[in-house]
């Protein structure tokens, strides 16, 4: 189809892997990408609905990319995602100008839907629980990250049940890919230039145990380190009840594996972590902590913690606070507990009020940023790997390289600033000798 085609890609890195395939799929049918939404004759919306603050940016996105239909050219507006899962009739009541509607597991639908809704000349067109895509790596894909870097989700869904999350009811059930179809997705996506691989998933660290055949992650990373041209392996939310002792050595052991491990923790309260259905306990979160803290080389530990659920006491919060004074975590986030319709958290008593959440979370915040810089100043004088990502010029030409160490996340986590730095172009790897830290940067000088 000969039409422009622009998208806003919203939430999380899962999101991001399915709009690429979507515009892979668009554009390999002849539709031209523009980054001008007043341009775009299809305009796709990839909504999130995670907590309320993102339900909010999805449907004022939806709103403001309905103007285009008077303002600018577009002819078809397509809203897919997870806040599309959720609300389908809902939105199509609210907003009348949206014309196709994608569910999470239908976004390889999406040029049949477009077709169909130029075919019957405007209906709306529903496109809901198809079968997962079996063969995700024979998918065209058009990049959205950095040429030397990609995301690869390696399963769907989750099987946990956390009272508070109602990503399994729009995700669905833990659905892994088998390690051939990832495998072969990675080895395409080094042949043309990508370095660093971020392996993504709802729950990591339970991949595979749906297939029922052996497969884990483990097996997984031992066929992806053979891959040649792969310089870093990252690995997302590694949730604590899986996280294996040969989970643990093979990242140690490993050179390509970051020594970095996203942890999402949520809290340490028992009382807390059993409302919130959560399989582990202080005990057992504390022993898995202690293993990582111990292990060589260090491997950094991000976590992310939740204030506010409903009947968490000031004890409870307390308890926190001493917990990431005791653990000192590399880095950290944090939200306030909002209830989403359909989980069972929402219906629970005790609902903390809003002045209470927000007072616990800059609290807590400001402890953590204390730590932080704590530990990034004793940073000072060591040496490690940067994956540069752009140059920075000032008027006067001084040149400064901004980039992320190894054990630094993409959008999550801070970045470094290579002072002085020339030769170099972002994708490139150099070692460099950290000079300051701060709460969130550091500062650095090539070796």
């Amino acid at each position: 189809m000969n039409k422009k085609l622009g998208y806003i890609s919203l939430g999380c890195s899962k999101n991001l892997v399915d709009t690429e395939k979507m515009l892979g799929i668009l554009t390999n049918a002849g539709f031209e990408l523009t980054e001008d939404l007043s341009e775009a004759h299809v305009i796709i919306i990839n909504t999130c609905t995670f907590i309320d603050p993102a339900k909010d940016e999805s449907i004022q996105t939806l709103l403001e990319a309905a103007e285009y239909k008077k303002t600018g050219c577009c002819e078809r507006l397509v809203a897919a995602g997870c806040l599309t899962q959720q609300y389908k009739r809902a939105l199509s009541k609210e907003i009348p100008e949206i014309d196709i509607f994608i569910g999470t597991d239908s976004w390889q639908d999406i040029l049949d839907a477009i077709v169909e809704s130029y075919q019957q000349n405007g209906k709306k067109i529903f496109r809901f629980d198809t079968a997962p895509c079996e063969h995700e790596e024979l998918v065209p894909r058009q990049s959205l990250t950095p040429e030397y870097s990609a995301y690869v989700k390696i399963a769907e869904g989750c099987n946990n049940g956390c009272t508070f999350c109602y990503i399994p009811y729009v995700r669905g059930a833990m659905h892994s890919r088998p390690i051939g179809s990832v495998v072969r997705e990675v080895k395409a996506l080094t042949a043309v230039g990508v370095k660093e691989i971020n392996l993504i998933a709802q729950d990591l660290s339970c991949y595979g145990r749906d297939l029922k055949d052996g497969t884990n992650l483990c097996k997984l990373l031992k066929e992806l380190v053979k891959i040649d041209k792969i310089k870093w392996i990252r690995l997302f939310y590694l949730y604590p009840t899986y996280f294996t002792d040969e989970l643990l050595d093979l990242i140690t052991k490993e050179a390509k594996i970051c020594k970095y491990v996203d942890i999402p923790l949520q809290h340490i309260s028992d009382n807390v972590l059993q409302r919130m259905r959560r399989q582990d306990t202080a005990e057992s979160i504390r022993l898995l902590l202690h293993k990582l803290k111990q292990a060589q080389p260090k491997i950094t530990v991000r976590t992310t913690l939740m204030v506010g659920f409903p009947g968490e006491t000031d004890s409870d919060f307390e308890e926190l606070c001493e917990f990431i004074k005791e653990i000192r975590f590399d880095d950290l986030g944090a939200f306030m507990y909002s209830p989403q319709d359909g989980t069972p958290a929402a219906h629970m008593p005790n609902q903390v009020p809003e002045s209470v959440k927000e007072e616990r979370y800059h609290k807590l915040m400001a402890i953590q940023a204390k730590i932080s810089e704590e530990n990034d100043r004793a940073l000072i004088g060591t040496t490690t790997e940067v994956l540069i990502e752009e140059i920075l010029k000032d008027k006067k030409g001084f040149v400064q390289a901004k980039g992320r160490a190894i054990f630094q996340a993409p959008e999550v986590d801070g970045n470094i600033y290579v002072e002085g730095s020339k030769d170099i172009l972002p994708g490139d790897f150099i070692k460099v000798r950290i000079t300051d830290g701060y709460a969130y940067d550091l500062i650095g000088e090539k070796i």
